[in-house]
């Protein structure tokens, strides 16, 4: 076994100065503290960041075909063609845009988004509702709408009431006479069937409606605004996406889930990047008890350096022993942080230690959710070793130091 290898490992084992000792422990407790401090919050953040994009893939589709240049397209037999593309389970027309939803003195602007019957098949849309029914039928001289539940309480519409709101839209190409604004201003009657939530980008916008009758309301005609796919089990949603961005043409984009969301998943990979750095640092601030103790031990072993020295050990060996001793210490108190934080993440899994509001049932999920990732561990490991090897080459000088004067007979 190499020479230095061999001391150092030794050196890690073999009793020390009570002083020595004592600060090696506290520089091993506060690099594993960091670690599992670091594995335990990037798993408390998978987790959320999970939980809220299964809540919005409540309601978006596997896939999404839009026009690349403009709010809405002409069919031109684009249905027919996603039916026959491999892969494809269900699909369903939509047409989406901006109203004014209106109830007593009480105004809110709101995304109007019409839907046909394989919209059930598409989205998880079901599951969603969370009072009345999923209705998108009609009610007299309206229509009945399935209203998120952040624009039905702002709407502060009585429960039961039986009173329809007023939906309002403008033809812009209708503003120019006197009359210009009685001319360009349609208003329609539509009734609530149903509540949903999922999370407040929808439940604060959000009504479903039946395409037909959407499609009176902006006065569209036969066009649509978007087509939503269901990839079918056993295919890849990339496979089926490139495949549909073949069969549709450069005058439409095919997107998926993270595509359509494309906002919010690059804040979160940035916050994510934020919490690694600032982690890091914390971690870079705990070794400096590994500096304390290695330079400690070097003053500790001055006798060893004189007599390894004298018995030929070049000056380049005897910092690799003390450097192979700090990675040591960095090493066994970063594995031991990540096998805490794991275990502690596991165990929030399992028996959801930590409840959301004491477990008084009022949120959305009883425990706070945690993801643990094989990737965010190995990050740690990196990071948590790669500052342990620079912190355990700073005190190296004062090996050589210690060389050089025992040389010169000092």
């Amino acid at each position: 076994m190499n020479l230095p290898f061999f001391i150092a490992r030794r050196y890690f084992r073999a009793k020390k100065t009570p002083l020595v000792s004592l600060i090696g422990r506290v520089a091993v407790l506060s690099i594993a503290v960091s670690t599992a401090a670091m594995v335990l919050i990037l798993s408390v953040m998978n987790g959320m960041n999970r939980f809220v994009a299964e809540r919005f893939w409540g309601v978006d589709p596997d896939l999404k075909i839009e026009a690349a240049h403009g709010k809405f397209f002409e069919d031109g037999g684009l249905l027919g063609r996603v039916k026959d593309v491999a892969g494809v389970q269900a699909f369903s027309a939509v047409i989406e845009d901006q109203a004014l939803l209106a109830y007593g003195d009480q105004t809110a602007m709101v995304r109007l988004k019409g839907v046909d019957s394989a919209f059930t098949q598409v989205t998880d849309i079901l599951a969603q509702v969370y009072s009345g029914r999923y209705d998108l039928g009609t009610a007299g001289e309206g229509a009945l709408v399935l209203m998120g539940g952040g624009v039905y309480g702002q709407m502060e519409i009585p429960p039961a009431n039986g009173q329809a709101c007023r939906l309002c839209t403008v033809d812009a190409d209708r503003l120019s006479g006197p009359f210009a604004m009685q001319q360009a201003v349609s208003s329609y009657a539509v009734y609530p069937s149903g509540l949903f939530s999922s999370i407040p980008e929808y439940d604060n916008q959000y009504l479903f409606c039946d395409l037909a009758f959407a499609r009176r309301v902006f006065d569209a005609g036969c066009r649509l605004s978007a087509v939503e796919v269901k990839v079918a089990p056993g295919y890849r949603v990339e496979d089926v996406q490139e495949r549909l961005r073949q069969e549709a043409g450069d005058a439409y984009t095919v997107k998926d889930r993270i595509e359509q969301q494309q906002a919010m998943f690059r804040s979160m990979k940035a916050e994510k990047l934020i919490v690694v750095a600032v982690f890091a640092f914390v971690m870079l601030i705990a070794t400096f008890t590994m500096v304390a103790n290695q330079m400690l031990l070097i003053y500790e072993k001055r006798h060893d350096i004189s007599i390894l020295s004298g018995m030929g050990m070049r000056t380049e060996s005897l910092r690799l022993l003390f450097f192979v001793h700090g990675v040591m210490v960095s090493f066994w108190g970063t594995l031991a942080g990540v096998l805490s934080g794991s275990l502690l993440t596991f165990g929030q899994q399992h028996f959801e230690w930590v409840k959301l509001g004491g477990g008084s049932g009022n949120y959305i999920t009883d425990a706070y959710p945690v993801s643990w990732q094989a990737g965010d561990v190995l990050v740690v490991l990196a990071i948590g070793l790669c500052i342990g090897m620079a912190a355990s080459a700073l005190p190296l000088r004062q090996v050589s130091s210690f060389a050089s004067r025992i040389r010169r007979g000092e």
